[in-house]
C-alpha cells in the first residue's frame, strides 16, 4: 500500500427610417458574506438550487473577486514549477481550473454533508479543522494517527478557511476520518462512514499492482479483505467512493483500486478515479490542452476525471502549518469536496446521480474521445483512456445538463430548452411579464431540479416594422378624402391575424376579405363590411368576423402537435366632426371579442375582449392649396380582459412535482400609444410629396419598447 504523493521541486428620393430603443435594467445588490465567502446577497442559502441555472451573470463579479483577489484562492496560483522527473514547467491554479469559485460565489460550502477520508493520519487540532463540528473517527484502536499527508488531503476537501491561509473545496462540510494502516481499520471506518451518512469517501492511496483477477483475489482474501470489500459495497449503495490513480507516469494499465469496478461491476455507478493534470488555458480561461502528470486513466476511463493536484494545504508540523503538495493524492479530495457541494445544491439526488453529474459535466473539449458513457437517455459524455471524462468543472456541474424539462400535470414531461409559447399581438408582453413573477420547478436531463422564472416558457415577439410596407401605405393616401385622417391605412382585422387583404367598394359600402398569404397563415380567414350611415362618410359602422388559425390573440404554441386558434367578432365606429373651415376631428374606435379554440396541455384560455381608439385632427390648405396635415393619437388593438390559466410544477416534494394553477391576466401591461404627424401636398399635376412620422410608445403592447418611424415618398402618376 502506498500513499499517492510526489515531492515538489521549486521554481433617391425615398427614405424610410425606423429606430427603436428599449430600456431594461437589471441590478444586483453588493456582495455580502456567507460562511466567510463573498456571495450575492439576494441568494437564499436555504434554497440554493435557485442559483444553479444557465445564467451565472449575477455571480460573475463575486466569482471573479474570489479568483483574483481572495488570498485563500490566489495562494494556489503557482507558475513555472516542475517535477524532477520531467523538468517541464507547469502553471497551476487548482481551484480556479476546477471553477470552484462559482460554487462558493453562489453560497455553497458543503454544509450538512460529511466527507469520509481514509488516510495515514490527521492533525485534528489544525486550524483548518476548527470552527466546524469535531471530526468523526472510528474510535479506539482504529483512530488514525497524525500525518501530514492525511492532514493536507482533509484540508483540501474541507478546510474551513477560517485561518485565511487557504480554503477547502467544501469548507462547510464535516469530516469523518479513518486509518488506512490495515484492511480491518479501513473496513471499520468505511462502515462508520455509511452509518453516519457520509456522501463521499476519499481515498488518496492505492496498491501499486495491476487490476487483474488474481490480484483481486489476493487483496480481498481472508476475513480482513472480505470485510473491507463488503464495507466498500455497503458504502457504495448510498455514497460515492473516490480513489486517486497512481502517480507513476510509466504505468501501462490502471492499478487495482483505480480500476476496481472492472473486477467488481457492482461498484461502478458509485466509483470515481482521479488523475492529476495541469490544464493550459487561453486568454478567455478555456482549457485548450492539458499536461498529465500521473498515470493515465486506462481501464478506469469510464469513471475517471482529472483535477490539478498542485495545491497549498495544511500539514502536521503545527496547527498553523501549510505547504505546497502535488499528486493525485491532492487532486482526489477536490473531487470529493465537489461531491459534497453538489449534494448540498441538489438534496433530492442520490449519491450515484451526483457522481454521474460530476462526470457528465467534466470539460472534455481539449482532447479526442475514444468512447462515451450514456448517463441518462440522450445524455452522453465522451471520454478517453488518458484523461477519462476530462477536467473537473463545478460551474458546469451546477448548471442544467442534457436539456431542461417541466413535468406535466397529466403525466410525462415537456422539453423547455426553448420557450413552449410565443407571446405578442393583442396580448403584448402580458404573459411573459406576469409569468416572470412566478418560479417553476425545472428538471434537467440528469434529474436535478432548478428553480427558474416561469417566463422562460414564453418567447416575447416584437413587431417587425417593414419600411417598404410603410411606404406603400403612404402611397395609398387619397389627399381628396373627406376623412380627418386620410393617411390612416384601414385595417378592419387589425393586427390580429396576418394574410392577404382584398378590398371592394360600393356606394356607401366597403367590403374586405382576408385570406392566407402563405402556408404559415393557413386558417386565417376574415370578412369585414362597413357602411356609411351619413353622406360623405362622416359616420361609418363596421362589422367583422375572423377565424384565426395557429394562434390566438397573439399567443402561439411551440409544442409539436399542439396548436391554438380562435374566432373573432368586432364592431368599429368612425366619426368625423368639422372643426373650422378646412379642418375636422376624427374619432375611430372598435370593440371585439375572441373565443379560443384548441389549446395546449400547459395553457387554458378564456374568451378575451379587446378594443382600439384613435383621435385625429386633420386640416387642409395648411401650407398650400390642397395640402393635408394630420395629427393623430392612437391606441391600437389590445386585450382589455381575459385570462390564461397554466398548471405548472412550482416545487418538488420527495422527488414528486407539486403543481399550482397560475391565473394570468392577459390585458396588456403596457398599452401601445402611437403619436403621428402626416403631411401630403401636390407638387404638380400627378406628382405628390408625402411624409409621415410616428412615435410608438410601448410598441407591440410591450412595456418600455419605444420606437420611431419616419417615411417620405414622391408619388408620380403616369
Amino acid at each position: 500500500m502506498v500513499q499517492r504523493k510526489l515531492v515538489l521541486v521549486a521554481g433617391l428620393g425615398i427614405v424610410s427610417l425606423v429606430a427603436g430603443c428599449k430600456t431594461d435594467g437589471l441590478s444586483t445588490e453588493p456582495g455580502a458574506s456567507f460562511s466567510g465567502i463573498p456571495v450575492i446577497s439576494h441568494v437564499n442559502p436555504s434554497a440554493l438550487s435557485a442559483a444553479f441555472v444557465t445564467d451565472w451573470s449575477p455571480f460573475e463579479a463575486a466569482a471573479n473577486a474570489l479568483r483574483t483577489s481572495d488570498s485563500r484562492y490566489t495562494v494556489q496560483k503557482q507558475d513555472n514549477w516542475y517535477f524532477t522527473s520531467d523538468h517541464v514547467l507547469h502553471n497551476s491554479y487548482s481551484l480556479a481550473h476546477a471553477r470552484v469559485e462559482y460554487a462558493h460565489a453562489a453560497g455553497l460550502t458543503g454544509a450538512g454533508q460529511i466527507i469520509s477520508i481514509i488516510d495515514a493520519g490527521f492533525l485534528q487540532s489544525h486550524a483548518e479543522f476548527q470552527g466546524k463540528p469535531t471530526p468523526l473517527t472510528p474510535g479506539g484502536a482504529y483512530d488514525p494517527g497524525v500525518d501530514s499527508h492525511g492532514t493536507a488531503v482533509a484540508s483540501i476537501a474541507a478546510g474551513s478557511a477560517s485561518s485565511g491561509q487557504m480554503i477547502g473545496v467544501a469548507p462547510g462540510a464535516r469530516l469523518q476520518l479513518g486509518d488506512f494502516s490495515s484492511q480491518w481499520a479501513m473496513a471499520a471506518a468505511t462502515v462508520q462512514a455509511k452509518n453516519v451518512g457520509a456522501i463521499v469517501q476519499n481515498n488518496s492511496w492505492g496498491y501499486e499492482i495491476d487490476a487483474t483477477q488474481a490480484n483481486y483475489n489476493n487483496v480481498f482474501s481472508g476475513s480482513d479483505g472480505q470485510a473491507y470489500r463488503d464495507a466498500l459495497r455497503g458504502f457504495a449503495q448510498g455514497g460515492v467512493v473516490v480513489f486517486a490513480a497512481s502517480n507513476d507516469t510509466t504505468r501501462t494499465s490502471s492499478d487495482i483500486m483505480a480500476a476496481l469496478p472492472k473486477l467488481d461491476p457492482s461498484l461502478e455507478k458509485s466509483w470515481i478515479t482521479v488523475v492529476d493534470a495541469v490544464p493550459n488555458t487561453n486568454a478567455d480561461g478555456n482549457i485548450v490542452s492539458a499536461s498529465l502528470i500521473s498515470s493515465q486513466c486506462f481501464e478506469a476511463a469510464a469513471w475517471c476525471i482529472a483535477a490539478d493536484g498542485y495545491i497549498y494545504g495544511a500539514n502536521a508540523s503545527g496547527n498553523n502549518s501549510y505547504s505546497y503538495v502535488v499528486g493525485t493524492s491532492f487532486a482526489a479530495p477536490q473531487v470529493s469536496g465537489a461531491i459534497a457541494l453538489l449534494a448540498e445544491a441538489f438534496p433530492s439526488l442520490s449519491a450515484q446521480e451526483l457522481r454521474a453529474r460530476l462526470l457528465a459535466s467534466a470539460n472534455n473539449s481539449f482532447f479526442n474521445h475514444t468512447n462515451y458513457v450514456e448517463f441518462a437517455p440522450g445524455v452522453k459524455h465522451g471520454f478517453s483512456t488518458k484523461f477519462g471524462h476530462g477536467f473537473l468543472d463545478m460551474k458546469a456541474a451546477l448548471s442544467p445538463i442534457g436539456g431542461s424539462f417541466i413535468a406535466r400535470a397529466a403525466g410525462g414531461a415537456v422539453r423547455v430548452d426553448h420557450p413552449i409559447l410565443a407571446s405578442g399581438g393583442l396580448a403584448g408582453d402580458a404573459l411573459t411579464r406576469r409569468l416572470d413573477k412566478f418560479d417553476i420547478d425545472v428538471v434537467d436531463g440528469l434529474g436535478a431540479d432548478f428553480r427558474r422564472p416561469a417566463s422562460m416558457l414564453s418567447a416575447q415577439g416584437k413587431v417587425q416594422h417593414d419600411p417598404q410596407a410603410a411606404l406603400l401605405g403612404l402611397f395609398a393616401t387619397d389627399l381628396a378624402s373627406p376623412q380627418a385622417d386620410p393617411f390612416h391605412d384601414a385595417q378592419p382585422f387589425g393586427a390580429t391575424a396576418a394574410g392577404q387583404q382584398f378590398d371592394f367598394n360600393a356606394p356607401d359600402l366597403q367590403f374586405s376579405l382576408l385570406v392566407p398569404e402563405n402556408n404559415a397563415q393557413t386558417g386565417n380567414f376574415g370578412l369585414a363590411v362597413s357602411h356609411d350611415l351619413t353622406p360623405g362618410g362622416a359616420l361609418r359602422l363596421g362589422l367583422s368576423a375572423l377565424h384565426e388559425g395557429g394562434s390566438f390573440a397573439g399567443l402561439r404554441s411551440r409544442i409539436p402537435g399542439e396548436s391554438l386558434s380562435g374566432t373573432h367578432a368586432a364592431a368599429t365606429l368612425e366619426m368625423a366632426m368639422p372643426a373650422g373651415r378646412n379642418a375636422s376631428f376624427g374619432l375611430r374606435g372598435s370593440l371585439g371579442i375572441a373565443l379560443p379554440q384548441g389549446g395546449t396541455s400547459e395553457l387554458e384560455l378564456s374568451p378575451v375582449t379587446y378594443n382600439s381608439l384613435s383621435i385625429s385632427y386633420g386640416a387642409r390648405d395648411v401650407l398650400g392649396t390642397g395640402d393635408r396635415l394630420t395629427l393623430a393619437a392612437t391606441l391600437p388593438q389590445a386585450i382589455q380582459s381575459g385570462t390564461a390559466r397554466m398548471r405548472l410544477p412550482v416545487s418538488r416534494s420527495g422527488g414528486t412535482p407539486v403543481f399550482a394553477d397560475l391565473n394570468i391576466p392577459l390585458a396588456a401591461t403596457g398599452r401601445q400609444v402611437d403619436l403621428s404627424l402626416s403631411y401630403g401636398t401636390s407638387l404638380a399635376e400627378g406628382t405628390d410629396l408625402l411624409f409621415s412620422a410616428t412615435r410608438r410608445i410601448n410598441d407591440g403592447n410591450i412595456a418600455g419598447n419605444n420606437t420611431a418611424e419616419a417615411t417620405i415618398g414622391l408619388r408620380i402618376a403616369f
